[in-house]
């Protein structure tokens, strides 16, 4: 062995082309793991996967929306269901999702009503969401359209074990080859939709992707690594093929797991799966930021237009802009706004009512601004933890003009005043939602300002049933002795207090 490595660091020294015996060509490495899968077959050495589906049961979590700043994302228990297609390519991916078992907390839609289906389909450019398989091509049936997720979701696709190798095969002389602990690695770029993104696919001992890592950019954690681990391969087609698949399938993101699987059944024999792109998911326009403002009493302003609201207060000298949500894009569409209807005054304070991302992503762009984020002061470590994490893949505005973010720590209560308008925050008590949890109250517009506990249903609604997080919040509300007549919900609509007694049937 030394011999060799002497030898080896010789030809190095000698500048010579040809490469160390122990050396590992990439093509020939990803051609092994392709015969490891069962992708290639016959003399003809034929691409012998192009479809799939396969089956299972396990968990999915809410990505961002842990109960505490830190800890991992709220679990469902989970019945999965895959269609893969890779010559469009194309997924869907059917999930039925129930509430886990013991102590429900955290984001994400918990608790649930009911059980609760979602279909996600990602064909070509076009990503839309499905009542029924095959929505907009069934009567009764809706698709709706999701351009914002295509890519995520074409990622998906390609970090499935055998769409991986087909990627690495098509990044050609991009793709490299190491070794890491004793196992090999291959590494690529993706091109098209997908350019800017690097794969690392980590192989077990019998040449199968034990490992997929990307590497994306996040709102809130920036460069942040989705990695997916395959173990346990077998046979799980019903009809004998030789075409191991994985039993176990993990994905984390942000490292805590996002998904959990125990695969039952795979039919890699390419079933014959379609995926037409309704019309109107092909003819929807593409997605547009909106804010629409409106005027709720003097000083105060809503500001809505999407799924997730602010509320602008004007002080004398300055404004508190209640909530910088989602991402770069909605939080400076919501400040261009706010310079709009109140000129001339900056933002001083941006307040934060919860640590969930939807509720945590843009706030970068406030403090850019150079607001003081106002937040609960078990918040701030967090903040200051996940904010000095890298925002190099898509540099958003705080990374490209770096300064340090100020961050105010609430404690229990926080009242910002310039002795005529007043703006009083206060934590939220008993929520299951997150904790810790701000809401905010304007005493002399008798205006609530609240995320997520209570979200009203449109005006025509049938009475659904009584939700838990609503009686907690009405309960606050007479525990601060707070004198209430409208509330601003961060989602929803702008209701008055009456709304509120009636979805708690107090009315």
């Amino acid at each position: 062995m030394i011999i060799r490595r002497l030898f080896c660091y010789a030809l190095i020294a000698g500048a010579l082309a040809a490469p160390c015996a122990h050396a590992q060509d990439a093509a020939t490495v990803i051609k092994n793991a392709e015969y490891a899968l069962g992708m290639i077959r016959g003399p003809q050495r034929i691409d012998a996967i192009n479809a799939l589906e396969y089956w299972g049961t396990g968990s999915t979590y809410a990505f961002g929306q842990a109960y505490h700043p830190g800890s991992a994302w709220p679990e469902f228990k989970a019945t999965y269901h895959a269609s893969l297609s890779y010559a469009v390519p194309a997924m869907r991916v059917d999930v039925t999702r129930s509430n886990p078992d013991g102590l429900i907390q955290g984001g994400g839609g918990l608790p649930l009503a009911s059980p609760q289906r979602q279909i996600q389909v990602v064909s070509g450019k076009f990503a839309w969401n499905e009542s029924v398989p095959g929505a907009g091509f069934i009567s009764g049936s809706t698709a709706t359209p999701a351009p914002d997720a295509a890519n995520d979701r074409l990622l998906q696709l390609w970090m499935t074990p055998f769409g991986v190798l087909k990627m690495a095969v098509k990044a050609g002389s991009a793709a490299k080859v190491s070794t890491e602990g004793g196992a090999t690695v291959i590494t690529f770029p993706l091109s098209g939709a997908l350019e800017g993104i690097t794969i690392k696919v980590t192989l077990n001992s019998k040449n199968q992707p034990e490992r997929v890592e990307a590497r994306t950019n996040d709102p809130v954690f920036g460069d942040m690594v989705t990695e997916t681990t395959y173990s346990d391969y077998k046979d799980l087609s019903e009809i004998t093929t030789d075409v191991p698949f994985p039993s176990h399938i993990v994905q984390k993101q942000g490292g805590f797991p996002v998904l959990d699987l125990t695969i039952a059944k795979a039919d890699t024999n390419n079933p014959y799966v379609v995926f037409p792109v309704p019309d109107n998911v092909e003819k929807a326009p593409p997605p547009a930021v909106k804010v629409e403002t409106q005027r709720v009493s003097e000083g105060v302003w809503y500001l809505t237009g999407g799924t997730h609201h602010s509320v602008a207060v004007e002080f004398k000298d300055y404004v508190a802009l209640v909530e910088c949500p989602l991402n770069d894009a909605r939080a400076l569409a919501v400040i261009d706004a706010v310079k709009k209807i109140i000129p001339n005054k900056p933002i001083r304070y941006a307040v934060n009512t919860h640590h969930h991302f939807d509720h945590l992503g843009g706030l970068r762009a406030c403090a850019a601004e150079g607001a003081t984020v106002v937040t609960a002061a078990e918040q701030k470590p967090y903040y200051e933890k996940v904010w000095a994490m890298p925002h190099t893949i898509s540099p958003d505005r705080l990374a490209k003009a770096p300064k340090k973010a100020v961050i105010e720590a609430v404690a229990e209560k926080r009242v910002l005043t310039d002795g005529t308008q007043t703006l009083e925050l206060y934590r939220l008590q008993g929520t299951n939602h997150a904790d810790p949890m701000l809401i905010g109250y304007l005493p002399k517009a008798k205006v609530l300002i609240e995320a997520d506990v209570y979200n009203p249903a449109p005006p025509n609604a049938a009475p659904g049933p009584v939700v838990k997080e609503n009686v907690n919040l009405y309960d606050n509300i007479k525990r601060l002795n707070l004198d209430v007549q409208q509330i601003t919900p961060l989602h929803g609509r702008l209701v008055t207090i009456s709304d509120l007694r009636k979805a708690i049937g107090q009315n």
